[in-house]
């Protein structure tokens, strides 16, 4: 039996795939809808495909090109392989739905307020408590599975700000848009149409200021916000005690150059599926994670401790290395869900990328 607290899109895949296994799963989730509030973009990389099969029925948009703005303004227009946009109550609920077919069993409304461990674990919610050995904490990066378990530690935060908005202007559907500036910050546009888009950015501190400056470039009428928290990966935290085990953004696992995690959750539960279905030892599920995915999310977070470190001439000068078409073959070709592969690539194609890497020895710009 395993309990999953969380049905967010990488605790239902979880669900899924061990119901699946013929495992008996329940699976708890605060809210009484799944997917809804949204706090987050919703855009995916071609690599979902990869691990799992996908349904129109979710998909706003499709993408294939992104536009790069340097702080100077300049900009940089780059071919992607088809990117999806999704609405991301119908994509969470199109997961459940596939984790229930294969058995899982869903109650929602069902708050977490404290957890207990023992041989078996203690799980209250509210007036009910109900007890299990095998605890998964998919439950956000404020996760109080992690903190009820030891795992939380001294974790970091960026805040990220978000609103749905009707434009004032037409926009090119198929462009994604990113906008950079000095130390931790990037900001982004994602059209669900031509009239309506996500804007949002991300950042240690300034949140509001960046966006408001945002939307002064892209003007219109916010129709919603969907905005939160976002963990920055940590190599070395600990996501499993005796039987409980962290996933998703729970553990941290979001690349951090883009703050995206559904892809590598989804990864890190390939890996705790073999693990809790095959009862294998503690630490299983630790070195599991870091010889798989955790090697694509440090180097995902080696390239963030770079940028968070860049002035506005060397996101100018980034812009520039990029407009050259044997970089923008490379970034169409290795994407950017797999960042050593892309960055070895470009390091040799052009070696004046190399020269980033003395940012490291800077103090961060915060």
């Amino acid at each position: 039996m395993v309990s999953i607290i969380g049905a967010g899109p990488v605790g239902n895949y979880l669900a899924a795939k061990l119901a699946k296994k013929g495992l008996k799963v329940d699976v708890y989730e605060e809210h009484k809808k799944i997917g809804a509030p949204v706090a987050c973009t919703g855009i995916l990389t071609p690599y979902i495909k990869d691990l799992m099969k996908i349904d129109e029925n979710y998909i706003v948009n499709k993408i294939n090109e992104t536009y790069v703005y340097s702080p100077d303004g300049n900009q940089v227009k780059i071919k992607l392989k088809k990117n999806y946009i999704v609405d991301r109550t119908l994509f969470d609920s199109a997961l459940a739905k596939i984790a229930k077919s294969e058995g899982a069993k869903y109650h929602l409304g069902k708050r977490l307020t404290s957890l207990k461990l023992g041989k078996q674990h203690k799980l209250k919610f509210g007036k009910d408590i109900f007890k299990d050995s095998t605890v998964v904490g998919a439950d956000g990066p404020n996760t109080l599975v992690g903190r009820s378990a030891g795992l939380f530690e001294n974790r970091k935060f960026v805040a990220g700000h978000q609103a749905r908005v009707k434009l004032k202007e037409k926009i090119d559907s198929n462009v994604v848009e990113f906008f950079l500036d000095k130390g931790n910050y990037i900001g982004w546009l994602v059209p669900e149409t031509n009239k309506i888009a996500r804007i949002g950015v991300a950042s240690h501190k300034n949140v509001n200021k960046y966006f408001n400056d945002l939307m002064k470039r892209r003007e219109g009428k916010i129709l919603g916000w969907q905005s939160g928290a976002i963990p920055v990966y940590d190599h070395k935290a600990n996501i499993e005690n005796n039987g409980i085990y962290l996933i998703g953004d729970a553990a941290t696992q979001v690349k951090a150059t883009t703050y995206g995690g559904i892809i590598p959750g989804m990864k890190a539960a390939d890996v705790l599926t073999d693990v809790i279905s095959e009862n294998k030892s503690e630490g299983c599920y630790q070195k599991g994670v870091k010889n798989t995915i955790g090697k694509n999310l440090w180097s995902h977070l080696i390239i963030r401790k770079i940028m968070n470190r860049f002035s506005k001439e060397d996101y100018n000068k980034l812009i520039k290395l990029c407009e050259k078409k044997s970089v923008k073959d490379l970034i169409y070709k290795y994407d950017r869900e797999y960042a050593s592969k892309l960055v070895f690539k470009l390091l040799i194609n052009q070696p004046k990328f190399a020269s980033f890497a003395k940012c490291l020895f800077r103090k961060e710009i915060i």
